[in-house]
């Protein structure tokens, strides 16, 4: 006798499986369509952010830079060098007598070294030849020298910070050049200072020169004037390193480690005091008591 199965049984379960492939289906699905949704919303993010940063770089490229130097032409150069004296930057001349002095740092000890201009003198026949006349002192050692500036190259700041307000500027200008500053061969120890000079400074409507102090120049670091090079003994040929400026502050931390310390009231470390800055902010007039007080 053949048995058949109920034909109702067989329906019911055959939707059974059916509901259940359904929901499996749409479980996949569901689960397909949040994965693709977050991935959307991950890379939503991503654009966004992406976006944020292109146009703060484009922002940023499109502001003007805090300096540019474009280069004159050695007429326009000489014309200027022609028209001004740039000996009071080299003097300090308006400044105190301490103040008169550049601070530097000598050998390969970066011990401190001070250099005293007495006098520049632009040169009558050559605009770009400057004379200079001084002493040295390093430690205990006051030595004259003379010797010559020569300024031979400038640019131009096309974007100085210059207050529209402020017409007496006509322009700013980074000058280079050369220096060699010679010192009495009859001293024991004596020999010879050279290497390249750099200042930054504006020309005025009155026909005069000032430091220029609201640049930055990548270079000497805002410290306005540098004088860097080499100091070469007469009989023995040996040389030094030696660097000097205007504002030593600027340049300081670039030789010597954390050489400044402080925020709003910066002074020089103490633990730099055994390389001769113990006495730096004494007012001595030590170019005053040499007994070589000419060459």
């Amino acid at each position: 006798m053949e048995v058949r199965p109920k034909t109702g049984s067989s329906c019911i379960f055959l939707i059974l499986l059916l509901l259940q492939a359904g929901m499996i289906a749409c479980n996949r699905t569901s689960k397909n369509e949040k994965a693709a949704s977050d991935t959307l919303s991950a890379n939503q993010v991503v654009t966004d952010t992406l976006s944020v940063q292109t146009s703060k770089i484009e922002e940023e490229d499109s502001r003007p830079p805090a300096k540019l130097l474009l280069e004159i032409t050695p007429q326009e150069y000489l014309d200027i060098l022609v028209k001004y004296d740039l000996s009071p930057l080299f003097l300090n001349a308006d400044y105190k007598p301490q103040s008169a002095v550049y601070n530097g740092f000598y050998g390969t000890d970066h011990y401190r070294i001070e250099m005293y201009f007495a006098s520049v003198t632009k040169d009558q026949k050559n605009p770009t030849l400057y004379h200079i006349t001084g002493k040295s002192r390093y430690k205990k050692n006051i030595t004259p020298f003379k010797g010559e500036v020569i300024v031979d190259t400038a640019m131009q700041f096309s974007n100085s910070n210059i207050s529209p307000e402020n017409t007496n500027v006509k322009g700013v200008y980074k000058t280079t050049g050369t220096f060699i500053l010679r010192e009495d061969s009859t001293l024991a120890g004596s020999g010879v200072f050279n290497g390249t000079v750099s200042i930054e400074f504006t020309l005025l409507t009155d026909s005069n020169t000032e430091f220029w102090y609201l640049n930055e120049i990548e270079e000497e670091e805002g410290a306005d004037l540098v004088f860097d090079g080499e100091w070469v003994n007469y009989k023995t040929g040996k040389s030094k390193s030696v660097i000097w400026a205007k504002d030593i502050y600027s340049i300081g931390d670039s030789i010597l480690e954390d050489f400044t310390i402080g925020e709003r009231d910066v002074m020089i470390n103490p633990k730099y005091r055994k390389l001769g800055w113990d006495s730096y902010w004494e007012n001595a007039e030590w170019w005053n008591d040499s007994p070589h007080a000419k060459l």
